[in-house]
């Protein structure tokens, strides 16, 4: 159900002063792009802002106009600042900036995650919303604040990144009515968009060709599975952080109703993507691994290496994939 921000958020906007943003780690374009347009918002506002991250901003959302990011290590919460969670789906998705966050004495939370806990004192959740940028539109609507190019690129990667660039089941009339608001004011699709879907570093196809190879496919076809190890990134000289997509290829097979994609990161730690399509969800399957996320893409990390990983998702997802068959 839409809704609108919260009268008590609201009322604070309007006071203006400091605020601190936070984006979750590893962060994506929804968390990125929601935080600088809401700093663009805020600084429009009068506020003074910051942000700060626990994490790397990948090479392709690096293009984010006047992006400046802190490590949680070295900032130092500002007397009454407001700590804005922009995205971040519960506290310890804050990574190092957990203990930061919770120093502030003011604490918002704004986040499109069904799931989220309500860590904040003011929450504004729904769980309905496409991203995150979708709730931060809204707010540029409430504050009657024009939307400028550079904050209409950052709604862009948000919304886009989010949804699949329009694809996933939860796209809905608002995101197209929020696109020619964004187009409006000057966004430039052609451009962002081949950034964001159609240009390929070359280590992202050289990992695909070291990747496609661990396919594997279960349950007569329909779990899908892909595997890169810390060796092969090694032996390769990949970066694991240049992974997001690798898990589409799975997906997006014939037949395919759920899939994943793992990657160890370091030694018995290994990251992993989980996709499906509806009325099939994953989140379910994610939470049970101690992560989370959406029905149709969550995540989760794993202490253990990958090829014992490998069976651990795959029975899980089997089991999901029975359970879930009983309900068709």
């Amino acid at each position: 159900m839409r809704s609108d921000p919260p009268e008590e958020l609201l009322r604070q906007l309007r006071q203006g002063g400091e605020a601190v943003l936070f984006c979750h780690v590893a962060p994506d374009g929804d968390t990125l792009g929601s935080a600088r347009a809401l700093e663009l918002l805020l600084n429009a506002l009068g506020w003074r802002t910051s942000m700060v991250v626990d994490g790397e901003v990948p090479v392709r959302l690096r293009f984010l106009p006047g992006l400046v990011l802190h490590r949680p290590e070295e900032w130092v919460m500002p007397e009454n600042a407001a700590a804005i969670a922009v995205d971040v789906s519960s506290p310890d998705r804050l990574g190092r900036a957990e203990a930061l966050y919770n120093a502030a004495a003011r604490r918002w939370v704004i986040d499109h995650h069904g799931t989220n806990p309500c860590f904040g004192q003011i929450n504004w959740v729904e769980g309905d919303a496409p991203a995150t940028g979708i709730l931060v539109n809204r707010l540029y609507r409430a504050m009657n604040a024009p939307l400028t190019k550079e904050a209409a690129v950052c709604l862009y990667t948000a919304l886009s990144t989010d949804t699949g660039n329009f694809v996933y089941d939860s796209v809905n009339g608002e995101c197209f009515e929020m696109m020619a608001g964004l187009m409006e004011a000057g966004l430039p699709l052609a451009e962002i968009s081949r950034v964001l879907f159609r240009e390929k570093r070359e280590d992202f196809v050289r990992l695909l060709a070291v990747t496609l190879p661990s396919l594997r496919v279960t349950e007569a076809g329909r779990v899908a599975g892909l595997c890169t190890s810390l060796e092969q990134f090694r032996q390769n000289g990949l970066d694991p952080a240049e992974t997001e997509g690798v898990v589409d290829y799975a997906i997006d097979i014939q037949g395919v109703c759920m899939a994943y994609y793992l990657h160890e990161q370091e030694e018995n730690v290994t990251k992993v993507s989980f996709r499906a399509l509806p009325p099939y969800r994953v989140d379910q399957v994610a939470r049970r691994f101690g992560g989370g996320g959406h029905p149709q893409a969550a995540g989760c990390t794993l202490r253990m290496p990958a090829a014992q990983a490998v069976r651990e998702v795959e029975t899980a997802l089997h089991q999901a994939l029975e359970e879930q068959k009983t309900h068709e």
